[in-house]
């Protein structure tokens, strides 16, 4: 059976997603801000990478 992709957005979509995003963040958030911020999203990125590969590795059991 497959899954359908609920993220309905090419790759192309999402780098301008993150760039509007950053540019707006830049705009209105001072440098300390910026930097936990930065921190944050990181910490996000890092966190869908470790469920990402433990669901790779369920599924190859």
């Amino acid at each position: 059976m497959e899954k359908k992709c609920k993220l309905d957005m090419s790759g192309a979509e999402l780098v301008a997603l993150a760039s509007s995003l950053a540019i707006c963040f830049a705009k209105k958030y001072e440098k300390e801000d910026l930097r936990r911020l930065r921190f944050f999203f990181q910490s996000i990125a890092s966190n869908i990478a470790t469920i990402e590969i433990e669901g790779l590795t369920r599924n190859k059991d």
